[in-house]
């Protein structure tokens, strides 16, 4: 019986003794955002995870700048054996078209791993504007366009492809003004210098709950559990879909058993109620897929993305 059970290496298909002894040494889970934030949190305690389950050490290497771009490249040029990931997003999605010159072209470029989760962004207004649900402010911002700012963190951000994509669906011209950051646009919402924008559920949550600002409706395709009371504009524009993904990916050519063992681990993540705790925090919504299925959702959200920036002509220019 003990020996039916001995498997020589020379029947293991390609790629498993490989596998089998992953990781030997430390991998590197690059994050193309500074340090902090929803994003480093989420690379932090994704890379944590899987590290532990697979025996192995995975540290976070921030690689900011180019809008993901710096980060992206370093990764996706690094050598295909499984030590470098990365943590992608629809940065990567979007910048296939934003950036007409890129030097590498992620779907081609990139194994998919798997996708950890969505993080929306939510319509929010000072309080000062006089509506408070999402008819109200699409009646208020067609009769009051060029009195209504939008406050927005950069061109092809998250935050400004949701409002752009709502601009497209309202037919509503609003003034859109860009911001070097998050953190910049809220305090000036606060502060009462715009009256609106679109800002990530993480850094408004907060201050919706404490009636700083005005939640009036999220840009995920359902609500959202930390703002319940807030509804989705696909309630109102049916369609309307606008979440940031979070998930990983590898350079092209990594082994699949290696694709196969990381894609196994952060879906049994995903499923974790301790991991999912610490993640909820940053408004993460886990959402666990196989390796094809995430490469099916980066397609899919390139294309959704070219239509709304050649339909808006959203330039770098």
């Amino acid at each position: 019986m003990a020996a039916a059970a001995f498997v020589p290496a020379a029947v293991l298909r390609p790629g498993t003794v490989f596998a089998q002894a992953y990781p030997s040494r430390p991998v590197k889970l690059i994050s193309p955002y500074a340090a902090g934030g929803a994003t480093d949190i989420i690379a932090r305690f994704v890379g944590q995870w899987i590290g532990e389950r697979l025996n192995g050490s995975f540290f976070v290497e921030n690689r900011a700048g180019s809008g993901s771009n710096i980060g992206t490249e370093a990764a996706l040029r690094s050598d295909p054996d499984g030590y470098t990931l990365l943590l992608a997003s629809t940065a990567n999605a979007v910048n296939a078209t934003l950036y007409p010159k890129l030097k590498f072209d992620f779907l081609r470029d990139s194994e998919p791993v798997g996708m950890i989760g969505t993080l929306p962004n939510v319509l929010v207004i000072h309080p000062s504007v006089p509506v408070k649900t999402l008819p109200e402010f699409i009646a208020y911002a067609k009769a009051n366009a060029s009195k209504l700012s939008v406050g927005l963190p950069g061109i092809g951000s998250p935050q400004h492809l949701s409002a752009a994509l709502f601009q497209t669906m309202t037919g509503i011209d609003l003034p859109f003004l860009q911001y070097k950051g998050g953190g910049p646009v809220i305090n000036d919402l606060i502060g009462g210098h715009v009256q609106a924008s679109f800002a990530s559920s993480a850094s408004s949550a907060e201050y919706i709950r404490a009636g700083t600002l005005r939640g009036i409706a999220v840009t995920s395709a359902k609500r959202l559990e930390i703002l319940p009371d807030l509804p989705a504009i696909s309630e109102l524009l049916p369609g309307y879909e606008a979440t940031n993904f979070y998930g990983l990916s590898a350079p092209k050519g990594t082994p699949q058993p290696v694709i196969e063992a990381l894609s196994k681990e952060l879906n049994a993540g995903l499923a974790n109620r301790e991991l999912v705790a610490k993640l909820a925090p940053t408004g993460l919504t886990p959402h666990a897929m196989s390796p094809a299925e995430f490469g099916a959702l980066i397609a899919s959200e390139t294309e959704k993305w070219r239509k709304v920036i050649k339909s808006a002509g959203i330039t770098m220019d």
